[in-house]
């Protein structure tokens, strides 16, 4: 969508932008996964709220490039994203998407385009069919930006640095050279990142990073570890307005990163459950 131009429908290019994420647009017998499968017609009730509600979309691209450059943006703006690429991005949440005229962000794992979820093993979600690369290449003349989630879904944080580089370059020149669009985005896979994540980012020749957080992005934000929204499935409409509404005070900040912290401790102890250590990827990588 184009921005407006009229002083009364822009905002300052460094005001907060929520930016949701979401995973599964679909419905699962699989308990674990179950969060993360919002089902399409709790999916279809949430975009008819954000357009009557006059949200603008716009591609997390856009949004890094009109922060950098201090372009305005529109009044209301959000941005839309999608993790993974499964094969219900194309068949119940682009239709709906379509219908409101609304721009998105998908993360592709690019070793994991045209098969099925093994990453999700231990949440019992490795069937979970994704997306092909002629779907993608569809997708992109829908107006979906297209960005890079690694190409075997690991555990960046956790990975030697010559394995996190492979991951971050890998994604991007196959999602280059088989789809023919300059990639400028990139999402840390399940959210986790750390220093040497980062770098290989920022010299990987992205513009922006996403990670999770739970936080509006907010002025002052680093490019490179743009928080989200988690979107989980039963929040329905009014659960989506409150995540919306929530500011991204300094107590919540604290709270993200103390979460983050704790998180990694643990899995440096913990294997991941999964037919092999999903911190790693499949055997045959």
């Amino acid at each position: 969508m184009s921005a407006p131009t009229t002083n009364e429908n822009v905002q300052s290019a460094t005001a907060a932008v929520p930016m949701l994420m979401y995973h599964s647009i679909g419905t699962t017998t699989m308990a674990k996964f179950r969060a993360f499968a919002v089902d399409p017609a709790e999916f279809a009730e949430q975009m008819d709220y954000l357009d009557s509600q006059g949200y603008q979309t716009l591609t997390a691209a856009e949004v890094a490039q009109r922060q950098a450059s201090g372009t305005p943006l529109p009044e209301r703006s959000l941005v839309l994203t999608f993790d993974d690429a499964y094969e219900d991005f194309y068949t119940a949440a682009l239709p709906v998407l379509r219908k409101h005229g609304f721009s998105s962000t998908l993360y592709v794992p690019t070793g994991c385009v045209g098969t099925t979820a093994w990453f999700n093993a231990f949440m019992g979600g490795e069937v979970h069919p994704m997306m092909s690369w002629a779907a993608l290449s569809d997708a992109l003349t829908e107006g979906v930006e297209i960005a890079a989630h690694s190409h075997t879904h690991p555990h960046l944080d956790l990975l030697p640095e010559g394995r996190v580089r492979d991951e971050v370059s890998r994604s991007r020149g196959l999602l280059e050279d088989r789809l023919g669009v300059p990639v400028e985005g990139f999402a840390y896979p399940f959210g986790y990142w750390n220093r040497v994540a980062r770098a290989a980012v920022s010299d990987g020749g992205f513009r922006y990073a996403v990670a999770v957080a739970d936080l509006r992005m907010s002025p002052g934000n680093d490019m490179f570890t743009l928080p989200r929204l988690t979107v989980r499935a039963g929040i329905g409409v009014a659960g989506l307005a409150r995540l919306l509404s929530t500011p991204p005070t300094l107590r919540r900040r604290a709270v993200s990163r103390a979460r983050r912290a704790a998180s990694r401790a643990v899995r440096r102890v913990v294997p991941v459950m999964g037919s092999r250590d999903a911190r790693e990827g499949p055997a045959s990588e």
